[in-house]
């Protein structure tokens, strides 16, 4: 009774101190107001500096927590909640004493258009009588959508979802908070149509890792200092499905010599090397076959570390360290031909003297449909440190900004290696490649990243903060090695959102923004794409053509905080809506109701705010 009286009081005087503060602090809201002004300016003004453009690996820490997402992932020195665990262990100990949940969700709307254009100074193909060959790509573009891989179902689906998800438990008093969580630090998927021209360079891809298991503790050295570790069980999976072709001079000839010597066929011919030669040849256009793959790597450990340090009530620092994550996947893998690949290797075995010499330069010489067997590829998640700072000038004002480093030049290159010789593989050799029959490797060679983010909170009500971030994400990969596989643009991230306290609850919601509107790549630039040097890649299907990309991420989310003896309370109550009375406990059918259990310790009166007790305020003395 006392406390609900206590919620009617609180609840009657909000409006007359509103009311109240804007009556009587005229003078200090005025100097508020300037402030708060004069670093709306710089912020918005560094939104609209040029960045220098470099391109991005698939991304980290994308859709974690909504108040991260709101805050474009400044919150080194303002952990998020229970998802302080990937962003900085020790700020579980900002938490509450007692026992909370989060959950909630996080969707995700990718959009990826691709261009394709021919360039005005490549030299293109001829056929037999001399005609150009014009490249069917040429002019086209398509839009790729977001997709993901689902755990436990084995399959993907058409969409991208981050789920939000964390305990948290610390005993009155106690130094010490323990949590869990299980969330997606790396990840990212796109799937397009089969029309579309980016097919040949990535038709539908994921490659994500989920921590399924992230047990944490945090450890509050005194009131102003707090230490954290997590430990992660992770999941690493990848899928790649996409067509092959060649655009080169060594496939454009086996089209000329098939189609000049079509109708040579005699008896001497039929015994050693029959007619049409290369058994009709290949264009440069034609697609040479499909490859698809699916692999995975149940058990990846990895760590974080953090610590939040606050020497003065108007600022706090943070740190953290995210360890290297190593993955050995393994899965299965199918290579489809087409009947014009068929044909070639086909005739390639179609004599003795033909299987002889094949078997001397070790080419395929018996024609498959497919080719299906293991397959495994190690990958490697960089290891990310990140600093950050927060400032309270004012005591409803703070003041964010990080600094965030990944060690994404540890990947040198993708060697995903085969159980037997793969024929495609076995002719690349005369096109410069020296990956081997058993390895398809695709040269990486990134670089360390250092990009910055700056955000700012506001608490307009004592119920309702207001916030909003942006992160430049500047990325890892160079021109020479850009691809449709793994690659993305560097993209500026806007982020926006609302905290709200509700009923014991902490609500959340976030709006993200991540946007590349041009990004460029001239013909003959990426060994991994366009370039028109011969045995500069495995893999490069648009030779000659110039290629343009417009990338935008919108990221939604929403996360619910509350006692877990509250969540507890509900599901049995909804239990008590769905359930017929004879299957009720005893303690249901007693009449014992979910507002009858022990009202845990609210944390947003008991503990630390930023590591201060209830009676230390957060923020400099006479500042409002």
């Amino acid at each position: 009774m006392t406390r609900i009286l206590k919620i009617t009081t609180f609840i009657a005087h909000l409006p007359l101190s509103v009311f109240s503060f804007f009556r009587e602090r005229k003078n200090k809201l005025y100097v508020l107001h300037k402030s708060f002004c004069v670093i709306s300016v710089i912020i918005a003004a560094s939104l609209f500096i040029r960045l220098p453009q470099a391109q991005g690996a698939f991304m980290e820490s994308i859709a974690i927590d909504p108040k991260a997402i709101s805050l474009a992932n400044t919150v080194t020195a303002d952990p998020p909640g229970i998802n302080s665990i990937h962003y900085n262990p020790a700020g579980l100990s900002l938490l509450g004493d007692g026992n909370y949940i989060s959950l909630g969700a996080m969707p995700i709307l990718l959009n990826k258009t691709s261009r394709f254009e021919k360039n005005p100074d490549f030299e293109e193909f001829h056929d037999f009588h001399g005609n150009v060959i014009h490249d069917p790509v040429a002019g086209q573009q398509g839009t790729a959508k977001g997709q993901m891989y689902i755990p436990l179902l084995d399959t993907t689906i058409d969409a991208l979802v981050a789920p939000v998800f964390g305990v948290s438990h610390r005993s009155p008093g106690s130094k010490w908070t323990f949590a869990y969580s299980a969330y997606v630090p790396f990840g990212g998927g796109w799937k397009c149509d089969d029309d579309d021209p980016s097919h040949y360079g990535g038709k539908s891809v994921y490659l994500q890792h989920l921590i399924y298991a992230g047990p944490a503790v945090s450890y509050r050295v005194n009131n102003n200092l707090s230490i954290g570790a997590a430990f992660g069980l992770g999941q690493t999976a990848m899928g790649i499905n996409t067509d092959f072709r060649a655009p080169n001079e060594m496939v454009n000839i086996t089209k000329v010599l098939g189609d000049s010597t079509q109708g040579m066929s005699n008896p001497i011919f039929d015994l050693t090397i029959p007619m049409p030669l290369f058994g009709g040849g290949m264009g440069p256009y034609d697609r040479i076959g499909t490859v698809s793959m699916d692999l995975r790597d149940d058990f990846s450990p990895s760590f974080n570390l953090g610590v939040l340090w606050e020497p003065y009530d108007w600022i706090t620092f943070g740190a953290s360290y995210n360890s290297p994550i190593k993955a050995n996947l393994s899965g299965k893998y199918d290579f489809q031909y087409s009947p014009e690949w068929q044909r070639m290797v086909a005739w390639s075995g179609s004599t003795a003297i033909m299987q002889i010499v094949s078997m001397i330069f070790d080419l395929p010489y018996q024609a498959t449909a497919n080719q299906t067997g293991s397959v495994t590829t190690d990958v490697e998640w960089p290891q990310l440190v990140n600093f950050g700072v927060k400032l309270k000038p004012f005591k409803r004002l703070a003041l964010l900004a990080d600094g965030h480093w990944a060690n994404w030049s540890s990947v040198k290159e993708n060697n995903i290696v085969f159980d037997q010789k793969i024929q495609l593989l076995q002719f690349a050799k005369f096109m410069g490649y020296t990956g081997g029959a058993y390895n398809l490797i695709m040269q990486r060679n990134l670089k360390d990243t250092l990009n910055w983010s700056a955000a700012i909170e506001y608490q307009a009500l004592d119920w309702l903060t207001l916030r909003a971030g942006y992160e430049n994400r500047t990325g890892s990969t160079v021109d020479e090695y850009y691809d449709l596989l793994y690659a993305l643009p560097s993209m500026q991230y806007y982020g926006a959102g609302l905290g709200i306290k509700w009923n014991r609850i902490d609500i959340d919601l976030a709006i993200g923004y991540m946007v590349n509107k041009s990004y460029q790549l001239t013909s003959n630039t990426s060994v991994n794409m366009n370039s028109e040097q011969l045995g500069a890649g495995v893999n490069i299907p648009y030779r000659g053509l110039d290629y343009e990309q417009e990338t935008s991420i919108i990221i939604g989310g929403l996360k619910a905080t509350m006692p877990l003896e509250m969540m507890t309370g509900l599901l049995y109550s909804s239990l008590d809506l769905v359930t017929p009375s004879k299957w009720r406990s005893s303690a249901t059918a007693k009449g014992l109701k979910a507002a009858e259990v022990k009202q845990p310790v609210d944390s947003s009166s008991k503990v630390v705010d930023n590591l201060r007790f209830e009676d230390k305020y957060y923020y400099t003395e006479d500042s409002e």
